[in-house]
C-alpha cells in the first residue's frame, strides 16, 4: 500500500469470527439429508463467501426443488444452537482490531451474512463494539459478492472513497468484490489457499492474523 487506508473493512465469517468451520459442518449434514450428499470440506469448497440465498438457489438446483420455509429454518437453528455453544473470534484477529482501533483507524464490516447474524456474532466473540454502526450486509444491497456492492456501501456509510479502503478477506468471491470496489485487499489464507486468493486480485496474502497485524503496523 503506498498510502496508509482512511478505513480498514473487514469481511467477517472467517476473518473476524470463526464461524466457518461450524456453518460448513453443520450444513453438509442438513444438505445430505435432502439428498444431496457432501462433507464440510466440499460444503466449504462449494459455498464459501455465498450468500445464503446464493447457496439456497444452488441447493434447490440439485435436489430440483425449492426448499421449504421449515427446512431453512431448520439449518438456521442448528447453526444457531453450535455457535451459541461454541463460536470463538478467529484467532488473533481481536489483537489486530484492537491495534487499529488505538491508532484511530476507521473500522467497518461487510459481510454476505445477515445483518442480524453479523451483530449477533460480533457480539458473542466480544468484538462488536469496535464497529458501532459501520456494518454492511449483503442484504441491504442489489447484488452479493461478487459484486462489489456491498463494499462499496461500507466505503459510502464511513464516508470515505472505496479507493482509500483495505480489505480483509478469506474467499475469492469477497477479495474479487473489494478489488472490483477499487479498494486494496488483503487476502486472510488460514483455510483458503493462498494461491485461490492471489488469483482473485489480493494484492497481499497472510495465512495468520498475527502477519496481518505486522503488515499493519508497517504500513501504518
Amino acid at each position: 500500500m503506498q498510502q496508509p487506508p482512511k478505513l480498514v473493512i473487514f469481511d467477517c465469517d472467517g476473518v473476524l469470527v470463526d464461524s466457518e468451520s461450524i456453518a460448513n459442518e453443520v450444513g453438509a449434514e442438513w444438505i445430505s439429508e435432502l439428498g444431496w450428499s457432501m462433507d464440510a470440506v466440499e460444503a466449504r469448497a462449494r459455498f464459501l463467501g455465498l450468500s445464503d440465498s446464493a447457496m439456497f438457489a444452488l441447493i434447490e438446483q440439485k435436489i430440483g426443488r425449492s426448499l421449504t420455509a421449515d427446512e431453512i429454518s431448520q439449518n438456521h437453528k442448528r447453526i444457531t444452537a453450535r455457535f451459541e455453544a461454541e463460536l470463538q473470534a478467529v484467532p488473533g484477529v481481536a489483537a489486530v482490531v484492537a491495534n487499529l482501533a488505538a491508532r484511530s483507524i476507521p473500522l467497518a464490516v461487510a459481510s454476505s451474512g445477515e445483518r442480524a447474524k453479523i451483530l449477533t456474532n460480533l457480539a458473542k466473540v466480544g468484538l462488536l463494539d469496535y464497529f458501532g454502526d459501520q456494518i454492511s450486509s449483503a442484504t441491504e444491497v442489489a447484488e452479493a459478492k461478487p459484486a462489489p456492492d456491498v463494499y462499496v456501501l461500507a466505503a459510502h456509510k464511513a464516508g470515505f472513497a472505496p479507493s482509500a479502503c483495505l480489505a480483509i478477506e478469506d474467499s475469492p468471491n469477497g477479495v474479487l468484490a473489494a478489488v472490483r470496489a477499487g479498494m486494496k485487499v488483503i487476502g486472510f489464507a488460514r483455510e483458503t489457499p493462498a494461491e485461490d486468493l492471489q488469483a482473485a486480485g489480493a494484492h497481499q496474502v497472510f495465512s495468520t492474523m498475527a502477519d496481518v497485524q505486522e503488515h499493519l503496523e508497517q504500513a501504518l
